[in-house]
């Protein structure tokens, strides 16, 4: 894969003010990985940053190949929707971004505001849409709307952390074999996104399906773009989960595949309680994160250990392995509340 010719890449991101470190170091990563000759047009929504960290992330993301906008939308739009103790209203932006940003944005590229981007996005940006509205990372450890039906006799069940993250794709009239994406990153073709009204079908998704979502906004762009997203080269979003796979056969790819995605991710998607910016953290790409934060403002900043000896390496072990057995106990149920 490669591209012929790189002139400018739109992408976007955004976050709040608790994730404003992280968002300086994906962004900063990002630009790091691309092409000396490809500049990079980049929206920003804030979520609610501070003035101050918004001026540190200007200034981490000085290049004079970068062209940045930020967005500021009505954080009051989402408020009332589902959220959790990690996961703020902020994480719903991304489904207003195609009405908020510019009429001649095309092709977008989002990312989530905890990654780690090591190949250029240009590459991603050369991927073809065709007749699709969204390009995407098929979920490792929740592949299919119901894995019982579309991986029946595998032994990769033992290890899912949703089998059916889709709780009530039946009533919804989908078919269980339908392949599930994870929306840290994405490819959008906004201007049919904007067309066809996507983000607005999304929210009322979720608000028709408030008992069945798992996952917040990924449910429900799940529902809405079913069976109308490419599955992108999974090295694209390399998400936790896979890290808790013992081999390649409790996975939905080839034992190739499978060993590049380990060895070789494009994008490390931070997205368990493993997070490199807390104190107690063993991902594999933690030191990788670290490496680009020393080009950011906040190169001398560390993590405090925190002094409550609760919160210690074996905590957030635990942890994980609770929330997945938490997110396996409740898509096996056919009703759920909203975390």
């Amino acid at each position: 894969m490669g591209h012929d010719c790189c002139n400018e890449v739109t992408a976007a991101t955004g976050a709040d003010e608790g994730y404003a470190l992280p968002l300086g170091v994906t962004v900063r990563s990002a630009i790091d990985s691309l092409d000396a000759d490809c500049r990079l047009r980049l929206f920003v929504f804030d979520g609610g940053l501070s003035p101050e960290s918004r001026d540190r992330l200007e200034q981490s993301w000085q290049d004079p190949r970068v062209r940045l906008e930020w967005i500021e939308p009505d954080i009051g739009a989402v408020e009332h929707l589902p959220v959790s103790d990690h996961i703020s209203p902020a994480c719903y932006l991304r489904l207003m971004l195609p009405e908020l940003l510019p009429s001649d944005v095309g092709k977008l590229v989002y990312f989530d505001a905890d990654m780690l981007v090591l190949r250029s996005l240009a590459d991603l940006y050369a991927e073809p849409l065709g007749d699709y509205l969204t390009l995407a990372v098929q979920e490792m450890t929740a592949p299919w709307f119901d894995a019982d039906v579309a991986a029946a006799g595998k032994p990769l069940l033992r290890r899912l952390t949703a089998a059916r993250p889709i709780a009530n794709y039946r009533e919804l009239g989908l078919r269980p074999e339908s392949k599930y994406f994870n929306s840290g990153l994405m490819v959008l073709d906004a201007q049919r996104w904007r067309q066809e009204d996507i983000g607005g079908e999304v929210f009322d998704c979720l608000e028709a399906n408030r008992e069945h979502v798992l996952w917040w906004d990924q449910y429900a762009l799940n529902v809405r773009l079913a069976d109308q997203w490419r599955p992108l080269d999974p090295r694209w979003n390399q998400a936790a989960g896979v890290h808790l796979l013992s081999s390649w056969r409790e996975s939905p790819l080839d034992k190739h595949a499978y060993q590049q995605l380990l060895q070789d991710p494009w994008i490390v998607h931070f997205c368990s309680p493993a997070k490199p910016w807390r104190y107690y953290c063993d991902h594999p790409h933690r030191d990788d994160f670290y490496r680009v934060m020393q080009r950011t403002e906040w190169r001398d900043w560390r993590p405090d250990k925190p002094t409550d000896l609760g919160l210690s390496y074996e905590f957030y072990r635990q942890k994980l392995k609770r929330a997945f057995r938490t997110a396996r106990a409740a898509a096996a149920e056919p009703f759920r509340r909203a975390a």
